[in-house]
């Protein structure tokens, strides 16, 4: 088990660092306790500093129940409206409140039909209390939340208070951490309480003593702009094969943003061209990876798409660039819930074909045909197909009715 989930905060007085900002929320959850209805609490701050812990610490607290959701979750209506029903009731089935958790808000985007606007129509009328969390307050996709809610910013953890509680944790599990070594962790961390103790277990695991003779570290985690611009700007092999290293993101997204932002960074032809050609040489070995499962080749995907985008310049660029994230992500997202309804539909015509979703998606466009000449509902009967079903395949709105997958769709009426 993780030392940070097993020492995960159970009460707001167990929060390390902050305390000011931690007994101000104390203080909204007691005013809501009394039947003060507060505005939502937008937590914004860096990554370990609590934005997670604290509504956590503060449901086990309060004995509230909690309804933890994050942005990959509601970026359609319907999501937004599931969410919106459970916040607009006075009292969960014990009659106690209920904590809505909206986490990694910072998640959202402009574009996300059930984002930010419709997360703001909810809170207006939230008869619960509800908590935001985001690394940045100011993200495009929170303009409006954070007009609507009390915004409290996090510190990074004091270099001491880590140390202090590492020296607790590591006395817990029977490891004698010593002073300095425990200063030394805290003081890599970064403010970081979470990724602290994630290093003192590494550290720790199978000593019965840690002290500064015996310690190493890890690659710290370092921001994925400034591994993009040291990939782009780097004139050395071992530079740019190492930017990657230290990001918590996989190969495959950092692939992606590099992919993104080459035009960005190069405007002479000639070296976008070579950097477009490193890139493709790299993803022809990430299909044999997976295709073929050869994982010895991975090392040839990761220098390719660094070392070889950063190698394709004949001399460095001296200038500012603002790298975008990947365009293929954003898409990818705005498609889930178009994606998961195929999925459904497949399912339901796989049942009567005897045909697996994958087989079954070379009968799609012959359903579809069907449908729209089903005049009698009797295709939508076969295949179970709801009100919602049909008007997706049909390319129409559902019905209110259709769309609560109250009942299988009758098909169209005649005249």
């Amino acid at each position: 088990m993780l030392w940070a989930d097993k020492y995960a905060p159970r009460r707001l007085s167990q929060i390390v660092g902050n305390s000011d900002l931690v007994e101000e929320v104390r203080r909204w959850a007691l005013d809501w306790e009394r039947g003060v209805r507060g505005q939502p609490i937008l937590l914004s701050g860096p990554p370990g500093t609590g934005k997670t812990s604290i509504p956590l610490a503060l449901a086990e607290e309060m004995g509230w129940e909690l309804l933890q959701t994050n942005a990959s979750d509601i970026r359609n209506e319907k999501s937004v409206e599931r969410i919106s029903g459970m916040a607009a009731c006075t009292a969960s089935l014990s009659g106690n409140r209920k904590l809505i958790l909206l986490d990694e808000a910072d998640g959202l985007s402009r574009g996300d039909r059930g984002g930010a606007s419709a997360i703001y129509e909810m809170i207006k009328s939230a008869q619960q209390p509800i908590i935001i969390t985001a690394n940045d307050e100011y993200a495009g996709g929170l303009a409006t939340l954070r007009t609507s809610s009390k915004s409290l910013k996090l510190r990074r953890v004091n270099s001491r208070s880590i140390a202090a509680h590492l020296k607790k944790i590591a006395a817990s599990e029977g490891v004698a951490l010593g002073d300095e070594a425990a200063s030394s962790i805290a003081e890599e961390s970064n403010g970081d309480m979470r990724s602290a103790i994630t290093d003192l277990q590494c550290l720790a695991s199978g000593k019965k003593e840690l002290n500064s003779a015996n310690i190493g570290y890890r690659d710290r985690e370092i921001g994925i702009f400034d591994a993009v611009r040291e990939v782009f700007k780097a004139n050395d092999f071992e530079t740019a094969r190492r930017a990657s290293r230290g990001v918590e993101v996989d190969r495959d997204m950092f692939f992606n943003w590099i992919d993104e932002n080459v035009a960005a960074e190069y405007t002479r032809p000639e070296d976008m061209a070579r950097a477009y050609d490193m890139l493709s040489r790299a993803d022809i070995f990430r299909g044999r990876i997976m295709r073929k499962q050869y994982w010895g080749l991975l090392r040839y995907f990761g220098d390719l798409s660094t070392a070889g985008v950063a190698l394709a310049k004949e001399e460095p660029y001296h200038k500012f660039v603002k790298y975008n994230f990947p365009s293929i992500i954003r898409k990818l997202s705005a498609s889930r819930a178009r994606r998961q309804k195929t999925k459904e539909v497949l399912l339901k015509i796989g049942a009567v074909l005897h045909e697996s979703s994958r087989d079954s998606a070379i009968y799609l466009p012959l359903v579809k045909e069907l449908l729209k000449k089903d005049e009698s509902g009797a295709l939508a009967r076969r295949f179970k197909f709801t009100g919602e079903d049909a008007a997706f395949m049909l390319g129409k709105r559902p019905s209110a009715k259709g769309a609560a997958g109250e009942k299988p769709a009758k098909g169209r009426k005649k005249g």
